[in-house]
């Protein structure tokens, strides 16, 4: 089975999916750690020096790359990747996809205490969450499967999207 974590930074992708692929033996795959591995650089540093375009570029690339393994994995996505269409279909058809939710003000909390978000070098880093939440909301709501994150722990929330499989 090939399951895919989408939703916007800070929303336990990472986390709950280390989780989620150990309790189902599973391979874990980053598109953000395969990024940074194949440019052998940070994605701060790719955003800085070639912008996002470029970055998002990447993201499809490698995107690709990982559905063409015919490996069976859980995937966490970067928070962009839905911006585009083509990735928003392939994940659709070749993973079972879902979208983890937060709230702006637990966003916020998360990336101060997580470190650099490139997206978030602003003034008002809170505001600039809202906007991009706001901007992305109809492509993530393209993804029916979706668990809210606020509040829980990430084994509760890896149990959620266990129980969201057994039923899918």
């Amino acid at each position: 089975m090939k399951i895919a974590l989408i939703g916007f930074m800070a929303t336990g992708k990472t986390t709950v999916g280390q989780i989620l692929a150990e309790k189902k033996g599973l391979l874990f795959i980053e598109t953000d750690r395969l990024i940074e591995e194949e440019e052998q650089r940070s994605i701060a540093d790719i955003f800085e020096n070639e912008g996002e375009q470029y970055f998002r570029r990447l993201e499809k690339k490698v995107l690709r790359e990982v559905l063409l393994t015919g490996k069976d994995f859980v995937l966490s996505t970067g928070g962009g990747i839905i911006l585009d269409s083509e990735n928003r279909q392939l994940l659709k058809k070749k993973t079972f996809p879902i979208l983890l939710e937060a709230s702006p003000s637990e966003i916020y909390r998360r990336t101060r205490e997580q470190g650099h978000r490139p997206l978030l070098d602003t003034k008002d880093p809170e505001q600039e969450i809202k906007k991009l939440l706001e901007k992305r909301q109809d492509y993530y709501h393209d993804f029916k499967n979706r668990v809210l994150t606020d509040g829980k722990k990430p084994l509760q929330i890896a149990a959620e999207i266990e129980e969201m499989i057994v039923c899918g």
